[in-house]
């Protein structure tokens, strides 16, 4: 399992459903309310594949204007083999 710290910023209107959205989604271990009006800092935990995956779908809820990673770690995969598999290396294509 990866388990991430994310910075959640909504806007003002929105602050409230956002923040009791994310208490009871089953993806989010814990979430704390920031100093300023609409940031919200929460634990997200998912298998390793599937992270990037959360991240995009938390990103599109109703009043979210950005999700930020604070950190991130990868216990299973640490666990198992003591490395991280990384995904295979892609080539940009440039033009000159």
């Amino acid at each position: 399992m990866a388990i991430a710290g994310i910075l959640v910023q909504t806007d003002a209107d929105a602050a409230e459903a956002v923040w009791t959205r994310l208490a009871v989604d089953p993806r989010i271990a814990e979430v704390q309310r920031a100093e300023v009006p609409g940031r919200m800092v929460a634990v997200l935990e998912a298998a390793s594949d599937r992270m990037e995956q959360e991240f995009k779908r938390l990103a599109v809820w109703e009043g979210v204007l950005s999700v930020d990673l604070a950190y991130l770690t990868y216990e299973d995969e640490l666990a198992d083999g003591g490395s991280i598999k990384c995904p295979p290396w892609e080539g940009k294509h440039r033009s000159a």
